[in-house]
């Protein structure tokens, strides 16, 4: 029975090891990705030379932006895009010419035509109403959506899945409950060194519905679906019931700042906002939305498990070593510029130091 023991003390031994050795090891490779992120190409479709691509911290352009990732989407990209471009031409026949919008549809290194399907709407459309934003190799939705709002020219900037299940209609119940907890931003918060700006974010959110959908999921499902959730809460704290719902609107200094800090590039990037919303005491408010489930689902069993490693990554690196840092504004336009600075100078193997 002692060598027994023994023997199960010394393969639990071997297995924590591994994991902390993967978990320093993904975080390491998470923030050089943030300092040194890959190659995107903004595509003009009738030009022979790429244009420039814009950044999130450059004053607004057009009055929405609106992301959408997409990875092997050429079957669901359609539907998605021909609802929003005309809930958009609606919106602006009743505004005016004075709201203009973007549609930024982010390529993450598809294996299919996704990007021939979204080149015919530039096409149609125009390059300044839709563009295609082309990751060199595929990283993970939470990257796509990151890239895409970092190039993003609205006001106001919007994230939506491809998949379409959620109605582009809430996105005026969004910018309304958006409204009422904007607030200035403030200097000593965002570390700001540029006038104005406002900071929000509206989350879209399914849990008014999670009660009939529970009684459809089998038992497993059930129990996976909450461990996730009461992992959420141990990073996230539990007062947005929803952190997946791919349907979120922020203003644009709010998603300057915490997307230009999201290091997570996969499944968990959402709860990664969450808590540098919290870190810049950007408000942040739940609105249920329409929703409905599309075939062509992504995510399996393993996606669970990476989903639970990325929430231990967080927890780890943000509140229990402090080893990945939250940058201010200014420290974030240090690094856009490639200045440098103390931002880059701090970041050590995992990052800097904690905020």
């Amino acid at each position: 029975m002692l060598i027994l023991g023994l023997g199960v003390a010394l393969v639990a031994a071997v297995v924590v090891a591994i994991l902390i050795s993967k978990l320093f090891s993904y975080a390491t490779f998470l923030q050089q990705e943030l300092l040194q992120p890959i190659k995107v190409t903004l595509e003009d479709f009738e030009s022979l030379n790429p244009p420039k691509v814009p950044s999130i911290l450059d004053p607004p352009a057009k009055s929405l932006s609106i992301i959408v990732p997409a990875y092997n989407e050429e079957e669901r990209l359609s539907a998605t895009l021909d609802e929003a471009i005309s809930f958009l031409q609606r919106k602006r026949n009743r505004l005016g010419p004075h709201f203009t919008y973007e549609i930024i549809v982010v390529d993450d290194g598809s294996k299919d035509n996704t990007r021939r399907v979204a080149a015919e709407y530039v096409k149609k459309y125009g390059f300044d109403a839709v563009r295609v934003l082309r990751v060199s190799s595929n990283r993970g939705k939470g990257h796509a959506v990151k890239r895409g709002m970092q190039c993003a020219r609205g006001e106001l900037l919007l994230f939506m899945d491809a998949d379409g299940a959620t109605r582009m209609s809430d996105l005026d119940t969004l910018e309304e409950a958006l409204s009422k907890v904007t607030k200035p931003s403030s200097s000593s918060i965002t570390g700001s060194t540029s006038a104005g700006g406002s900071l929000g974010a509206a989350f879209g959110s399914r849990a008014h519905l999670e009660q009939a959908a529970a009684a459809k999921r089998s038992r497993l499902r059930n129990f996976l679906t909450w461990g996730f959730h009461m992992l959420v809460m141990l990073v996230a704290g539990g007062r947005i019931r929803d952190t997946q719902c791919g349907f979120k609107l922020f203003t644009r200094q709010a998603a300057g700042l915490v997307y230009s800090n999201q290091r997570l590039q996969r499944w968990c990037f959402d709860v990664e906002l969450l808590y540098l919303a919290d870190q810049f005491g950007i408000p942040v408010t739940e609105v249920s939305v329409n929703w409905t489930e599309m075939p062509g689902s992504k995510i399996r069993f393993t996606s669970i498990l990476h989903m639970a490693f990325e929430l231990l990554v967080l927890k780890v690196m943000y509140q229990v070593l402090g080893l990945w840092r939250v940058y201010s504004d200014a420290e974030l336009r240090q690094l856009a510029g490639g200045a440098g600075g103390p931002a880059a100078s701090k970041a050590g193997p995992a990052g800097a130091a904690a905020k």
